[in-house]
This record gives C-alpha cells, sequence and structure tokens, in this order.
C-alpha cells in the first residue's frame, strides 16, 4: 500500500512524504504511525527555522530622538557598583 502524509500550514503545502508501507495490519499501523510523527516533527523544525531572531524586550530612548543600545547601559551600571 502507499501512504502519503501532506502537511497544510497556512493554505500551503508545507511537507508531503511518500512511502510504500507493507505487512501486516499491526506493522503498518505502526510504520504509519511513525512516519507522522517524523513529518509533524520536520514541518514543526522547518515552521521554527522560519521564525525570526528574537527582538530585544527592553529600549531605552537616547536624548537624540532615537533608541539607546541597553546592554551599553547595564554594562556601565555593573562596572559603577
Amino acid at each position: 500500500m502507499q501512504v502519503e502524509i501532506s502537511v497544510k500550514v497556512d493554505g500551503r503545502v508545507a511537507k508531503t512524504h511518500v512511502q510504500q508501507v507493507d505487512g501486516t495490519l499491526e506493522q503498518m499501523e505502526e510504520t504509519i504511525h511513525a512516519l507522522s510523527k517524523q513529518v509533524a516533527g520536520d514541518t514543526l523544525q522547518a515552521s521554527v527555522n522560519a521564525v525570526a531572531g528574537p527582538r530585544p524586550l527592553f529600549q531605552k530612548t537616547a536624548e537624540s530622538g532615537g533608541i539607546a543600545d541597553t546592554r551599553v547601559a547595564r554594562l556601565s551600571d555593573s562596572t559603577a557598583r
């Protein structure tokens, strides 16, 4: 039996896996379950990889109206103590 597992994310096919599965009903069920877990894991990893890097949590406004890097302010505060 040929098994095809497709995963759609936001209406687009993100992953498709096709494999021939043979054996007893129990063996085929186990194989299909393992395939679905593998495809789900691959899809999740691809989704995580597609997310942009994290933004800084806090930013202080500089006197000039721009945004200052808070890491510099934290470093100078910790060395002043």
